[in-house]
């Protein structure tokens, strides 16, 4: 008799374990798998180097001081995925100011571009950042 208490407990703890699996999936997937994780590199870099040289028409203002892009770069800085664009002015030298001078440069060859925002991921500080208080 002892054996089939043990596989009755056994099935009620695979049972419960089931539903609660069940029960908690639908509050992981509020936010999608996209919007949890930073976006692939190579996606984006691919939809910069849609236009031929924009890759380095993006990294040369930052040696030269001087922004010059072509009309093609700068629509496909346009036409880049929200989540991308934002990852991309938010590494390094790669600021939102800088994706800021890139927008008002582009304006002038009459391409508009949303404003760059600074995104701080969850898992790195800011450097310099003191807390609330400060």
């Amino acid at each position: 008799m002892g054996y089939f208490k043990q596989q009755q407990q056994q099935t009620l703890l695979l049972i419960l374990a089931l539903a609660f699996a069940i029960a908690i999936t639908p509050a992981l997937s509020v936010v999608g798998w996209d919007e949890r994780h930073m976006p692939d590199p190579r996606v984006c870099w691919a939809q910069i180097n849609k236009a031929d040289g924009c890759e380095h028409e993006i990294y040369a203002p930052l040696v030269k001081k001087k922004i010059k892009l072509s009309y093609a770069c700068c629509e496909a800085v346009q036409g880049m995925l929200s989540k991308c664009k934002n990852w991309m002015f938010n590494h390094g030298r790669l600021s939102p100011e800088f994706g800021d001078q890139i927008k008002g440069y582009c304006a002038t060859l009459g391409v508009t571009l949303p404003p760059s925002y600074r995104i701080y991921y969850p898992d790195k500080t800011p450097t310099g950042h003191i807390g609330y208080g400060g």
